[in-house]
């Protein structure tokens, strides 16, 4: 969905719409390995009041995400709560800098080309945004066995469970073999 900057009136205007799994595709790569998918439409409530010299969004993204556990890599379902305060800038108003890293406060700016705010491209960038970067299905998730690859959390592993004094043992192993080095 586009929006008109010019479109919108002095006293601003309130959008509802939903975004299907459709929506989100066009912004998954082709292969993507986290396959995320909707389990119900994401559903977007926005209020856009137009300023002089920006336009201020605020709202709220709501709905269920399924996405693959990091640790035993079974799918389960997110919930989305995501409030939105944005501060749309025009692009040409940003002074050119030289690339430094964002501030929080700086967060709550987002631009447009100054006539056209891409409101799809906005929803996608807050559910990317609002998924944590390590996903887990619970906090007590086992993940699962390296062995094996069973999920720990649904079955008990069948392999044989070699405790090594230490996680380095293999490597003490090779230096043994390694012939000794003269001292000077």
């Amino acid at each position: 969905m586009r929006i008109r900057v010019d479109e919108i009136p002095e006293s601003g205007r309130s959008l509802r719409f939903q975004w299907s799994q459709e929506d989100l595709s066009r912004f998954l790569p082709p292969d993507d390995p986290f396959e995320i998918k909707l389990a119900q439409p994401i559903h977007v409530r926005m209020e856009l009041q137009k300023r002089p010299d920006h336009v201020e969004v605020t709202g709220k993204i709501s709905g269920t995400v399924q996405v693959i556990c990091h640790r035993c890599l079974a799918p389960f379902l997110f919930v989305l709560e995501e409030v939105i305060d944005l501060v749309m800038v025009r692009e040409e108003d940003v002074p050119e800098q030289e690339e430094t890293e964002l501030e929080e406060e700086e967060l709550e700016f987002d631009f447009f080309d100054g006539e056209v705010i891409d409101f799809d491209h906005l929803v996608a960038e807050q559910v990317f945004l609002a998924l944590p970067v390590k996903t887990l299905c619970s906090h007590n998730c086992r993940g699962i066995c390296p062995g094996c690859g069973r999920n720990l959390n649904e079955e008990q592993c069948a392999c044989s469970q070699e405790t090594e004094s230490s996680p380095f043992s293999k490597l003490e192993e090779v230096k043994s073999k390694l012939p000794p080095q003269g001292r000077e």
